[in-house]
């Protein structure tokens, strides 16, 4: 039984990184939504059952970007949902799933979709009269426009408990779910929920001397030399939003005086 389900795991693709030191929720998410809720990968795949069984035969795969809504939670281990008028299991291990509430608004046309996830585009500004941020960089009035947006949606959460593999705005997120929660409610732009996919896959690297508000973040850790172990959101002026990072919850805290910006080691911008 040991080996079965090993193997049957392994085609849900690589795991997810692990954020900094959180602790889990309270609650079922299913309580705490106010919306219907969806499963979405980490990233990769995961593979959809007939039944609520290993043994059961596969049909077909949840790709990065889709989501299939959540009809139950059977036990610790399945999820029931629609997919493509059929009711199909998913793992509920958070190495590989978590549950979103799914958006009521259409679709944005920022959307990567989900076949092709690959580094997050947006379209490109002329640059203008704006704000000059980091080492010079300016942004357009638009720019600044859409980065003033994602930090005010960032702090919406402040004080959200870290909960690892999860994305539930009030009640609690990783450190990579909680960056991906705000690209994709603030402006529409979806990405992978992964830290490590994130590092190195989601916009376009900025150097650490031309930092503007909006830009992904990634730090230094224990287990992760080159940044894909933590993110955050650089909110402007030297600060920093993040869920987790050792205080359990999503905050805003200096780079200065703070573990982080001794192990800020890469930065990515999404708004370009």
């Amino acid at each position: 039984m040991m080996t079965l389900r090993f193997k049957r795991l392994s085609r849900f693709g690589s795991a997810a990184a692990i954020c900094l030191l959180g602790v889990p929720g309270v609650g079922t998410v299913a309580e705490a939504a106010t919306n219907p809720l969806s499963v979405q990968t980490i990233h990769g795949y995961v593979d959809f059952h007939t039944a609520a069984s290993l043994q059961s035969p596969l049909y077909g795969r949840l790709l990065l970007g889709e989501d299939a809504p959540l009809v139950s939670k059977v036990n610790r281990y399945w999820y029931e949902v629609e997919w493509q008028h059929h009711t199909l299991y998913i793992t509920t291990n958070p190495h590989f799933t978590h549950l979103v509430e799914t958006q009521s608004s259409a679709p944005s046309t920022n959307e990567v979709p989900s076949k092709h996830a690959q580094a997050v585009t947006h379209p490109t500004h002329a640059h203008a009269q704006g704000s000059s941020l980091g080492n010079g960089t300016t942004l357009s009035a638009t720019e600044q426009h859409e980065a003033e947006k994602v930090i005010q949606v960032a702090k919406t959460q402040l004080g959200v408990p870290y909960w690892w593999g999860h994305q539930v705005p009030g009640v609690g997120f990783d450190c990579s779910n909680f960056t991906a929660w705000v690209y994709r409610t603030a402006l529409g732009i979806s990405f992978s929920g992964s830290s490590v996919y994130q590092r190195y896959h989601v916009g376009t690297p900025v150097p650490l001397s031309d930092l503007q508000m909006g830009d992904l973040l990634f730090f230094r850790t224990s287990t992760n030399a080159t940044g894909g172990g933590h993110v955050g959101i650089y909110a402007g002026h030297g600060m920093v939003i993040e869920e987790g990072g050792g205080y359990r919850k999503v905050v805003e805290v200096p780079l200065a005086t703070t573990w982080m910006g001794r192990a800020l080691v890469f930065a990515r911008q999404v708004i370009q």
